[in-house]
């Protein structure tokens, strides 16, 4: 079966919600054909490693997406540049192909599996693999966790409240390393261990094993083990299927400032666009870089909508700060801007009765990020007086 559509968007995502919508606003009346494999597809994914797992709903509701779309449930396996045309095979097994005058991958991304991980290790990046955990993560199982980032802390955060004991393990020297730019390390460690949350770092996962109902991982020189393990080390671009497409791949997909795909050469593909995770964005001074956060993926979606119409940007990407958020063991973490290693923590506020500390990275006389923990006064006003501050 071979059909055609104006827009052919692969990927259900908060992107592509965000693309639709600011198309559909702005007056465009074509069809635009979204190809997800995902039965469970749109939902929000932020939730699924917080309240979610404490809940009974089969999937965390999109109050973004917008349905003047059509939905397709397939996957996509392959992209010709040439023709402007997504092969699919649909969930009926049947093979489609859909051509479009401009194609937008909007795939996110997909977990990274350990070398030698066995199967039945689990992953948490769609609501069917959330809803296997919660099944499993009955009171008083033991959960061993691999990977102190936000989605392994979130998870053992939400563990720790169904009643499950929960050990993580990182060969990382940090919790939440990536998400804070290397700061607050010592003071996450605590929050984590004060919660009961046996925290291994330093550990590089050396093998994981099954032995009838219980896991077995070796750690460094530690032995631990549980009654299922969950590897959450860390994400990469869902490219696989677009391999021999001619785009670059080196890092996602290499895209110029305006969400257009570059080949290998460094040529804009003028019919293909990246948008979300799975995307990285050109700008001047930095060079291709991809940012996996809700808020530029949504500013993505909504500047290409304009850029293909052919209208000035509601707000060029790059002209607002990344704001990343985490809510785990008591603590509401909100993170404006990018932290940076090389900055300076300056502390504000330290209120350890309500766990709560406001902090900025300094550099070169400049502040580059703010990171509040149970301090939303203080972040609103921080949020209002960067508006006004060079990004």
């Amino acid at each position: 079966m071979n059909t055609f559509a104006r827009l052919v968007v692969v990927g259900a995502s908060v992107s592509s919600g965000a693309l639709v919508a600011q198309l559909r606003a702005d007056g465009f009346t074509g069809r635009i054909v979204v190809v997800d494999q995902d039965p469970d597809a749109p939902y929000d994914r932020p939730p699924l490693s917080k309240d979610f797992l404490g809940g009974t709903t089969a999937r965390p509701e999109a109050p973004w997406w917008d349905d003047r779309c059509e939905l397709i449930r397939g996957q996509a396996m392959g992209l010709d540049i040439a023709s402007s045309a997504v092969d699919v095979v649909l969930a009926d097994d049947a093979a489609c192909t859909i051509g479009a005058e401009h194609i937008v991958v909007a795939t996110g991304s997909a977990p990274v599996r350990l070398p030698g991980q066995p199967p039945g290790v689990a992953h948490l990046r769609t609501a069917a693999d959330a809803r296997g955990i919660r099944q499993l993560a009955t009171p008083g199982r033991h959960v061993v966790i691999l990977g102190a980032g936000t989605i392994g802390t979130e998870l053992a955060s939400s563990l720790v409240e169904a009643g499950c004991a929960v050990t993580i393990v990182d060969q990382a020297d940090r919790p939440l390393d990536r998400f804070l730019g290397g700061h607050l390390g010592d003071s996450a460690a605590k929050w984590i261990r004060d919660a009961g949350v046996a925290l291994h770092l330093g550990s590089p996962v050396v093998d994981i094993a099954r032995q009838g109902d219980r896991w077995s991982v070796s750690a460094g020189s530690r032995q631990l083990s549980g009654d299922m393990v969950v590897s959450a080390v860390g994400i990469r671009p869902a490219t696989l299927w677009l391999a021999g497409s001619g785009l670059d791949l080196a890092d996602g997909i290499r895209c110029d400032s305006d969400g257009t795909a570059l080949d290998t050469s460094g040529r804009p593909v003028r019919n293909v666009h990246a948008i979300g995770d799975v995307s990285a964005w050109s700008a001047a001074g930095t060079g291709p870089r991809r940012y996996e956060n809700w808020t530029t993926a949504q500013q993505q979606g909504r500047h290409l909508a304009r850029h293909l119409l052919g209208l000035s940007p509601v707000q060029p990407v790059g002209r607002e700060r990344h704001y990343f958020w985490s809510h785990q063991f008591g603590r509401r973490i909100q993170v404006l801007g990018t932290p940076e290693r090389d900055a300076a923590l300056v502390q504000h506020a330290d209120e350890p009765a309500r766990k709560a500390g406001f902090y900025t990275l300094e550099r070169d006389s400049q502040t580059v990020a703010w990171i509040a923990i149970n301090t939303p006064r203080e972040f609103a006003t921080a949020m209002r007086k960067s508006m006004h501050l060079p990004v």
